[in-house]
């Protein structure tokens, strides 16, 4: 599922459900100041139906400024409340990696290099 047209075209978010009990985001593009609230409500969206797994892939980000990163960091805590476990994929994004590094939220944050596989029902 798309969001109905982008107001800010360098940021794309996609949602699927690999399972029933599981939510995939994808982002592709610029993830700033600009476009953070988009992926915020998105991400907070998704976890308000509770599933037991939210993958936010970042792979295909180009930028991912304090703004992102925060909106990922709140994410986590409501998705912690919530008893959904939240997983960011890096892939292999210098960019993205880097980012988490120097804020510290690789050390909040579970990360994987790649999207797991999804898990019967």
């Amino acid at each position: 599922m798309n969001l109905p047209r982008p107001r800010y075209p360098g940021l794309r978010l996609r949602t699927a459900w690999p399972a029933p009990h599981a939510v995939l985001v994808t982002a592709r593009g610029d993830l700033d100041s600009v476009t953070a609230p988009d992926l915020a409500t998105l991400l907070s969206d998704r976890l308000w139906a509770t599933p037991e797994r939210l993958v936010v892939d970042l792979s295909e980000v180009d930028f991912l400024g304090v703004a992102g990163v925060g909106a990922l960091l709140h994410a986590a805590l409501q998705a912690e409340q919530g008893g959904t476990e939240l997983l960011v994929v890096t892939g292999a994004n210098p960019t993205v990696r880097r980012a988490l590094h120097v804020t510290g939220a690789d050390r909040r944050l579970a990360l994987s290099d790649r999207r797991p596989a999804p898990a019967p029902a």
